[in-house]
């Protein structure tokens, strides 16, 4: 199950596998996001686009921002 919406400046998106949260201001975005792996709040390019190029897929994208992060590469969820 996911339940997102991409309205004005708040986004949200609650699936099976956690919730996230996006502010987009002029000048910066944030993006909050609760999984099973963790908690992340981050800033992120005024425009970023990382949760809908993934699909809306909660754990895809922990796995991009940990390699973003320059992190240990995440195993895949289960």
């Amino acid at each position: 199950m996911k339940i997102y919406s991409e309205r004005l400046f708040l986004k949200y998106l609650f699936s099976n596998h956690g919730l996230c949260f996006g502010v987009d201001l002029k000048s910066r975005s944030y993006l909050f996001l609760v999984s099973k792996r963790g908690v992340v709040l981050e800033r992120r390019p005024v425009g970023d686009k990382v949760v809908e190029n993934l699909d809306y897929e909660i754990p895809a994208i922990v796995r991009a921002l940990e390699r973003e992060r320059g992190g240990i590469p995440a195993p895949p969820d289960r």
